[in-house]
C-alpha cells in the first residue's frame, strides 16, 4: 500500500521484514547509509536512459558527497544469459559504476519484488531523498504517482505523462534528460533546500489524493457521465436532424468569405440568389479565418444565406447549423487535438522579434495567431525552432502578414476532407472557392477548386492544375463564373 512515509503505523510482521530486508540490502552497497537516497525504479531498457542518470551522478562530485544512488532495474541472475537488449543496458550500468568509481555510493540490487516497492519509496523519503525518472519518453509514469503518494519529491523527463503529473501535483521538476547536467542540477536543487523538499513532499501527498485516487477517478467519471447524459438529453433532436440533412447532400459548395464572397455588392446579391435557389441535395458552407461569431456577424450583415456548416478559425473548428444556431463539432476537436502544444508554441515564438501576437479574440483553443512584422525570410527561423523542438504544427500564412499555427491535422482543406468522409460526399462532388494562402490546401487534390480573379500571388503556383479553375472575374462574380465552368448546379 502506498501511503506517506511519516504516517504512524502498527507494524505487521511482513512489513517489518520487508523494511529490514531492504535496509540490509542497501547497507551492503553504501559506505554511509544516512545520506539522502536518489532512487530510480524501472525496467532495464535503453529508452529508460538509466545511463543518463548514472552519468549525471558520476560527473557531479557534489551529488556524490551529499547523496547515495540506488537503481532498481528489475530482477537479474546471470547477465550473460539475458536477452541482448537487457544485457547491454545492465552491462553499461556496471561499466559506468566502475568508470566513475561509485563503489560505496551506488547500489544496483539484483532483485526487488512488487510487495517491496511501497516501502522502498518510504525509505527514500525518510532520508529526504528524491525519485528520478530519466526516461527519454514516458507514456504515463505510474512510479511518479507512487512516489508522490509516499511523500518522495520527483525529478522527471519533460516528455509525455510526467508533464501532466507534475502540472497536477506540483511535487517536482521536469527536465530535458538529453543533457545530464539538467538532471544533476534538478536533483541538487531539491536535496540542498529543505523548504523546497518539504513543499514538494507535502504537495505530492495532498494532491495525489485529489487527482489520482480511486475516489477522485470515480468522482470525475460520474461528473463526465452525468454531463454527457444531460447533453444527450438536450440535443438528440438537433443531431438527428443535422445528420439526416447532411446524409441527404450529394454535393457541397464551400467558400471563403473575405475577398471571395465579399468585395462586390452586386455580385454578392447574385451569388446569394443562386445559392438560395439550389436544390436540397446541394449543401452550402463557408471556410474562413474568422471566428464563428465574426463569420455569423458578416453573413448576417450581408443578409446572406445561412450556410449549413461553418469551418472557422482557419479550419480549427467546425460548426453545423440547426435552425438559426450553430453546434460545435466536438468530434472534429477530438480528431485534431493530438500532439497540440499551444503553450510551447507561444513560449518559442515569444523569443522572436519579427512576429507579434494577435489580439486575445483571435486566439482559439486550437489556433495560435501572430502578425508578421519582420521579413518573410525571417519566418524560417520560427519554423526551424518548431521542428527542432519536435512540435508538430500546421503553419498557415495569409496575405504575407497573418500567421496561424494549428494542430498538424487541422486546416480548411483537412476539415473539408474530414466532412467528405464523415458524410460520405465524394471529394469531386465538393466545390470550393478562395483567394489567399490559407485557402491553398482546400483548392488542391480531388476537390473542384475556384480561384477568384482578385487572388493573392501566393496562389499563382496552382495554375495548370487539373481541378483548379482561375476565374477572370473578381470576388463573388468569380465564384459564379467557376460554378458555371464546372456546371456544378446541373
Amino acid at each position: 500500500t502506498f501511503y506517506p512515509y511519516h504516517f504512524k503505523r502498527e507494524w505487521a510482521n511482513d512489513e517489518k521484514d520487508i523494511r529490514i530486508g531492504l535496509k540490509d540490502e542497501l547497507r551492503r552497497f553504501f559506505t554511509n547509509v544516512n545520506k539522502p537516497l536518489i532512487l530510480a525504479l524501472c525496467r532495464p531498457e535503453k529508452v529508460k536512459n538509466i545511463s543518463g542518470l548514472i552519468k549525471a551522478y558520476g560527473e557531479s562530485n557534489e551529488l556524490q558527497e551529499i547523496a547515495n544512488l540506488a537503481i532498481y532495474a528489475g530482477i537479474r541472475k546471470d547477465i550473460e544469459t539475458m536477452p541482448d537488449n537487457v544485457r547491454e543496458v545492465l552491462t553499461e550500468m556496471l561499466l559506468l559504476m566502475d568508470k566513475y568509481n561509485l563503489y560505496g555510493k551506488m547500489a544496483i540490487p539484483k532483485q526487488n519484488f512488487e510487495n517491496e516497492v511501497p516501502e522502498l519509496y518510504r525509505i527514500a523519503a525518510e532520508t529526504e531523498g528524491v525519485f528520478v525518472n530519466s526516461a527519454f519518453s514516458e507514456n504515463f509514469g505510474i512510479t511518479l504517482i507512487e512516489a508522490a503518494a509516499s511523500g518522495l519529491p520527483i525529478v522527471a523527463t519533460n516528455d509525455g505523462g510526467p508533464r501532466d503529473i507534475i502540472d497536477n501535483l506540483h511535487n517536482g521538476i521536469l527536465v530535458d534528460v538529453t543533457n545530464t547536467n539538467n538532471i544533476s542540477d534538478a536533483i541538487r536543487k531539491i536535496l540542498k533546500d529543505k523548504k523546497i523538499w518539504q513543499n514538494y513532499s507535502q504537495n505530492g501527498i495532498s494532491n495525489v489524493e485529489q487527482f489520482y485516487s480511486w475516489a477522485a477517478h470515480i468522482k470525475k467519471y460520474i461528473e463526465l457521465t452525468e454531463n454527457a447524459i444531460e447533453k444527450r438529453k438536450a440535443e438528440p433532436k438537433i443531431f438527428i436532424e443535422t445528420g439526416k440533412k447532411f446524409l441527404n447532400f450529394k454535393k457541397l459548395i464551400i467558400l471563403d468569405i473575405d475577398e471571395t464572397i465579399t468585395g462586390d455588392d452586386d455580385a454578392i446579391i447574385e451569388l446569394n440568389n443562386t445559392l438560395k435557389s439550389m436544390n436540397s441535395e446541394i449543401g452550402f458552407g463557408v471556410a474562413t479565418g474568422r471566428t464563428i461569431d465574426s463569420a455569423k456577424e458578416i453573413l448576417n450583415k450581408m443578409n446572406f444565406r445561412l450556410p449549413e456548416l461553418i469551418i472557422s478559425s482557419v479550419g480549427s473548428e467546425i460548426y453545423y447549423r440547426s435552425g438559426d444556431e450553430y453546434i460545435y463539432s466536438s468530434s472534429w476537436a477530438a480528431h485534431i487535438k493530438n500532439s497540440w502544444k499551444p503553450n510551447k508554441i507561444k513560449e518559442l515564438f515569444n523569443e522572436f522579434t519579427f512576429v507579434e501576437m494577435q489580439t486575445p479574440e483571435s486566439q482559439r483553443e486550437f489556433k495560435v495567431s501572430y502578425n508578421l512584422i519582420g521579413k518573410m525570410e525571417e519566418l524560417q527561423k520560427a519554423k526551424d525552432s518548431l521542428r527542432n523542438n519536435k512540435i508538430k504544427t500546421n503553419v498557415v500564412i495569409s496575405h504575407n502578414t497573418y500567421i496561424d499555427l494549428l494542430p498538424f491535422r487541422a486546416s480548411k482543406g483537412r476539415a473539408i476532407r474530414y466532412l467528405s468522409y464523415r458524410w460520405n460526399i465524394p471529394l469531386d462532388s465538393i466545390l470550393v472557392g478562395g483567394d489567399s494562402g490559407n485557402d491553398e490546401d482546400m483548392l488542391t487534390g480531388e476537390l473542384l477548386g475556384i480561384v477568384v480573379g482578385n487572388h493573392t500571388t501566393g496562389l499563382e503556383k496552382l495554375k495548370g492544375r487539373r481541378r483548379v479553375y482561375f476565374a477572370k472575374k473578381k470576388f463573388a462574380a468569380g465564384v459564379l463564373e467557376g460554378i458555371n465552368f464546372y456546371k456544378f448546379l446541373k
